[in-house]
């Protein structure tokens, strides 16, 4: 899982640079599994799933403390991902259009 502008200094209210940001990752993510495959002779594949919203943040345990994010928006991504399509990223419609206004196919 990965996330951004969870806080004041990664958050874009204006420009939603943090989301145009990790649509970049998400893509990256991908071209490095082509060349993984290509270099290791594997068929690895990757679902990805991205969505926006609001999350609930912390840390949880007192044995091993982890930093964990929920809420409706993550577990929207979640399911994305689960039931996605191989060597695809999938977007929700919000998403998408963000992502389109900023040029993204």
């Amino acid at each position: 899982m990965a996330a951004s502008g969870l806080n004041a200094a990664t958050y874009d209210r204006e420009g939603r640079s943090h989301i145009a940001a990790l649509a970049d990752y998400a893509m990256h993510l991908m071209e490095q599994m082509k060349y993984i495959n290509e270099h290791s002779f594997n068929n690895f594949q990757m679902k990805i799933g991205l969505n926006m919203g609001p999350v609930v943040a912390g840390v949880i345990g007192a044995r091993k403390p982890q930093y964990d994010i929920w809420g409706n928006t993550v577990n929207v991504s979640s399911r994305m991902d689960s039931t996605g399509v191989p060597d695809r990223i999938q977007v929700t419609a919000d998403l998408y259009q963000v992502l389109a206004a900023k040029g993204y196919v």
